[in-house]
């Protein structure tokens, strides 16, 4: 390849950079965004960084339960499907953000509370702070979903993209969570209330289902 060449190669990727900057600066209303997500968009950070907050929550339950002295392999597998979950759903907040035309953004006014996360809890108390922790990650949903789906005057956040969304990523499978849950408190609460030794059977044994039902 000759000089000549070079210089027409290098002059047309020049051109084409400088037009390309050109066009990104007058983008002006060409953009991802419409409707009324916008509205909405500093409630899906705030859900997004609670989920965030969720995971390390139940990462740090999950490996309490899993110490030899406490050995609950049940719980600390549902603890870590919930850790997991969370995870998933905070990526696809981020990806939606992104899909809607802001970037994927985090709460940066949220402190890191070390103290807060539960270790030594008990069965009974881990469940209870379980199903409070999803029922949070529903009502913020539901708030949400509310926001985008009333098409009123005043409701400037109508966005039936991002309540459909909602639904079908987080209102559907937390529903599904919350009932579990409860029914799991149901049993573990009939449980402790036994004498000692038919107590410790049975949290046993259903610590052994939780391996074979999740």
């Amino acid at each position: 390849m000759n000089l000549f060449s070079v210089l027409v190669i290098v002059g047309a990727t020049l051109a084409v950079s400088v037009s390309g900057q050109r066009r990104s600066a007058e983008v002006g209303p060409y953009t991802a965004q419409f409707s009324g997500y916008k509205y909405i968009q500093r409630d899906i950070t705030n859900m997004t960084t609670q989920l965030l907050s969720q995971n390390f929550d139940f990462l740090f339950l999950a490996a309490d339960f899993d110490r030899y002295h406490r050995d609950r392999p049940g719980f600390e597998q549902l603890y870590r499907e919930i850790a997991d979950q969370a995870w998933s759903d905070a990526i696809a907040l981020l990806q939606y953000q992104s899909r809607r035309g802001f970037p994927g953004q985090l709460d940066e006014s949220y402190l890191f509370r070390v103290n807060d996360h539960p270790r030594m809890t008990d069965e009974l108390g881990s469940l209870q702070m379980a199903l409070g922790e999803e029922k949070r990650v529903a009502e913020m949903a539901h708030a949400i979903h509310q926001k985008a789906s009333v098409a009123a005057e005043a409701a400037k956040g109508y966005d039936p993209d991002a309540a459909h969304f909602l639904d079908r990523q987080l209102i559907q499978r937390r529903s599904g969570s919350v009932r579990k849950l409860t029914g799991y408190i149901h049993i573990v609460n009939g449980l402790i209330n036994l004498d000692t030794v038919t107590r410790d059977m049975g949290l046993h044994l259903f610590d052994h289902s939780l391996k074979t039902v999740q």
